[in-house]
């Protein structure tokens, strides 16, 4: 394990215990970025109703090599969907994903992290996605944050157009009026090795996501958890 201070965002209370959905309230979430691709990389890339995520559903059929170096962007030969030859050799950056965070039903603080490739390239993923909280005004905090090996250590996959990878996160919820607490309406990720990162798009146990407008998200963070990424879902949001 591996203990981080990120500079972090975000906040629910309500629908998830003490965290809050309210959908269609009229108040401003984190603004997702827009972005165009192969999937949409929502809940529905896994075949699984938004929000309805389970620790021990899968989606995508990324290749495990679990003892392979971490790579950064490495690719093999083959057809994509809708091209011709794929690209080969390409670095994948953050912004050649997809993210959406899945509140996971009668769980407190869990999220499911999906992380879809957008682009036309095989992007290779091993190790940790940085999570950052953010407030009302796209302002980070410093939240206290640990790498944790859950399910597994750092696993080397790759991801082709249109398919998605997993990792789990879990918040300590705290005390809106806790000095201590920062209060996140929304979150950017990064993949490992990666210096960008995109914002996500969180799904409630309803189906309303962000992204739409249709979710208001609040998370008050005392901390925060944050799994490995791995090729399938199963076990990603079994914490200790």
């Amino acid at each position: 394990m591996q203990l981080n201070r990120t500079r972090t965002l975000g906040a629910i209370s309500g629908l998830v215990g003490g965290a809050l959905l309210l959908a269609g309230c009229g108040q401003p979430a984190a603004a997702p970025q827009t972005t165009q691709g192969t999937t949409d990389g929502s809940a529905a890339a896994a075949g699984i109703a938004p929000g309805e995520f389970h620790p021990d559903q899968s989606a995508g059929d990324g290749k495990s090599t679990s003892d392979s170096k971490p790579s950064a962007g490495t690719t093999a030969g083959g057809q994509a969907p809708g091209s011709g030859q794929r690209t080969t050799g390409a670095k994948c950056t953050s912004s050649d994903f997809k993210v959406d965070l899945n509140v996971q039903p009668d769980r407190p603080g869990v999220l499911l992290m999906a992380v879809t490739n957008k682009s036309q390239k095989v992007c290779d993923l091993n190790g940790w996605p940085t999570v950052t909280p953010l407030d009302m005004s796209n302002s980070t905090g410093d939240v206290p944050t640990q790498q944790v090996e859950i399910p597994g250590g750092p696993t080397d996959f790759s991801l082709d157009p249109g398919e998605t990878g997993f990792a789990g996160v879990l918040i300590e919820l705290g005390d809106k009026g806790d000095s201590n607490t920062f209060v996140a309406t929304g979150f950017q990720v990064g993949v490992p090795g990666a210096s960008d990162a995109v914002n996500a798009t969180i799904f409630g146990t309803d189906g309303t996501n962000t992204g739409n407008g249709g979710l208001y998200a609040e998370f008050p963070i005392k901390s925060m958890k944050v799994g490995t990424l791995q090729p399938a879902a199963q076990g990603v949001t079994v914490f200790d």
